[in-house]
């Protein structure tokens, strides 16, 4: 009932008594869709709203206006003194008269809502929205005037023939509304969808005399929020819905407040729904990239398994070194068929062959480590997209997302996360929950090292070799970092290196506070005053952020 005729009404009322002969400050936008009237200090501001589930009017005592991100409006209006507010006569549009004969239309048409600023001619000079389109355009006012002849009311309800009786009184009386009608209907004991014609005499007098109770409550407004099982709100009314039945509701005794409280419960409902959009989209993105990943390792590891079979062979030509010769081009024996490299011995052929079976056999372990890795990465993602079901409030979500903030930092779904994102950095979480972030490139190992690593980070890079700065974050975990975390960090150092392909890299470690860069030194170049040499396997930890 926001934009209900009734609702508008008595907010132009209480404006006219708290507006009428203040001056307009300046009006000003910063959120889409909404415009603020200010009126100089300790003088309450009109906020304006255009959404189309959220077009209303009313006032607030503390709006104060944004340094950056907000723009002017209807700047002729500016220093205008406001002769009065009125409720247009039939019409769900507010008129605000200013004291240069100008004239403001506030109007709620839900998605067509906007703010007209009229001449005395009622040519529109500007426009809050699509001003380019209107300016200049006529405004045509509607006429006529409200009136309910409740003496012809079943008369008049009976004529309508077959036509739905909820259907009926909203055709007989436009400004009731949809849920004016279904609560007069409601308290009159009759169905929405029932005929007009088939209701009896006594039913429509009950429907005459619910109207005429429900019009003089009306008279005498007091605004009230329903709200559902999960406190977002459901309906605003200025009369009690009894069609709502026990709806857990909360009564104000000024219509303001009650807007204001409105709004901003639905406004925290549909920031909600977003970021619960957004959440679940990005994990059913991931969901999908990794069953691709997931499928196309299977693949690997099913290729990988090749190794027995290389085994097989080297071990066949060692059996047979006289039988084979430096130019042969295949071998059968031992039941195998082997192709052989023409240009190398009897002996390096075999080793070849063992060597290939070496690196079958590193690349199935590691394939199998990463699809475990990926399937326990599903398995998150199942459990976090079952509990994101549940979430239907602000509430739901903080507790949802500080339940789960690791998981959701790994999948980059936190403020956290999307700010680490933007920085020249790989990221990385160890074993301990510890942040590790690596260069990926000169430059961005200089920034790393010099502006986002504290003194006390742990500092780490492959000795003797060219490669990426590697800091793990001691301020990202809980306690000390253990020997797994820095063996983890020192092998992401390992792993960004020119020794990548060694099976044992040196690594140096240290305390940021220890790595010096001389000046005029190229980018990327330090030195260390003092480190700690760990031997590691160049690996990536199975948890990136």
């Amino acid at each position: 009932m926001l934009t209900n005729y009734y609702t508008i009404g008595y907010v132009a009322v209480t404006l006219q008594a708290t507006l009428q002969g203040l001056r307009i400050k300046e009006v000003f936008t910063q959120t889409a869709d909404e415009m603020v009237f200010t009126f100089g200090p300790s003088q309450p501001s009109l906020v304006f709203s255009c959404r189309a589930d959220l077009n209303i009017a009313y006032l607030h005592d503390h709006l104060a206006r944004a340094r950056t991100n907000s723009t002017d409006v209807l700047p002729a209006t500016h220093g205008q003194t406001i002769i009065a507010i009125l409720q247009h006569p039939v019409d769900r549009v507010i008129t605000i008269l200013l004291s240069s004969q100008h004239r403001i239309a506030l109007q709620f048409f839900g998605q067509q809502a906007n703010a007209l600023l009229l001449g005395s001619d009622s040519i529109i000079i500007d426009a809050f929205k699509k001003s380019k389109q209107l300016i200049g355009r006529l405004y045509e006012d509607r006429t006529g005037e409200v009136v309910y002849d409740l003496n012809n009311l079943p008369s008049a309800l009976h004529s309508a023939g077959t036509t739905p009786i909820g259907q009926a009184i909203r055709t007989l009386y436009p400004p009731l509304g949809s849920t004016l009608t279904k609560e007069l209907l409601h308290r009159s004991g009759i169905a929405f969808n029932a005929d007009a014609s088939t209701l009896s005499r006594n039913s429509l007098d009950t429907i005459r005399v619910q109207l005429r109770d429900l019009l003089t409550e009306l008279g005498t407004p007091r605004p009230r929020v329903y709200l559902n099982d999960n406190g977002a709100p459901s309906f605003f009314s200025i009369v009690p819905l009894t069609h709502l039945g026990n709806a857990r509701v909360t009564e104000f005794d000024e219509i303001h407040p009650a807007i204001r409280f409105f709004t901003s419960k639905k406004r925290a409902g549909c920031d909600t729904d977003k970021r619960v959009t957004a959440i679940r989209s990005t994990l059913q993105r991931e969901q999908q990239k990794l069953r691709r990943t997931l499928h196309a390792m299977t693949e690997d590891a099913r290729e990988a398994a090749h190794a027995d079979e290389y085994e097989r062979s080297g071990q066949t030509l060692m059996a047979h070194l006289n039988d084979v010769h430096k130019g042969d081009r295949t071998f059968a024996g031992g039941g195998v068929f082997i192709t052989l490299h023409p240009d190398l011995t009897p002996v390096q052929n075999a080793q070849r062959y063992f060597n290939k079976a070496k690196r079958s056999r590193t690349a199935a372990l590691e394939t199998l480590t990463r699809i475990a890795a990926a399937r326990t990465r599903l398995t998150v993602i199942s459990q976090l997209l079952d509990n994101l079901d549940s979430v239907v409030s602000r509430e739901d979500l903080h507790k949802f997302s500080s339940d789960h903030v690791q998981a959701l930092e790994s999948f980059r779904l936190t403020p956290k996360a999307v700010q680490r994102a933007q920085l020249p950095f790989r990221t990385f979480i160890v074993d301990g929950g510890f942040e590790v972030w690596a260069g990926k490139s000169s430059e961005s190992n200089d920034l790393l090292t010099m502006k986002h690593s504290k003194p006390n980070d742990l500092w780490f890079h492959a000795r003797g070799s060219g490669g990426s700065h590697v800091v793990l974050k001691l301020d990202t975990g809980k306690g000390e970092p253990g020997r797994k975390a820095r063996e983890q960090a020192a092998a992401i150092a390992a792993y960004y290196s020119k020794m990548k392909s060694s099976s044992l890299v040196p690594v140096a470690m240290t305390k940021r506070k220890h790595v010096r860069k001389p000046r005029g030194a190229p980018p990327g170049t330090v030195r260390l005053e003092r480190e700690t040499v760990l031997f590691v396997v160049p690996a990536l930890p199975q948890s990136k952020s």
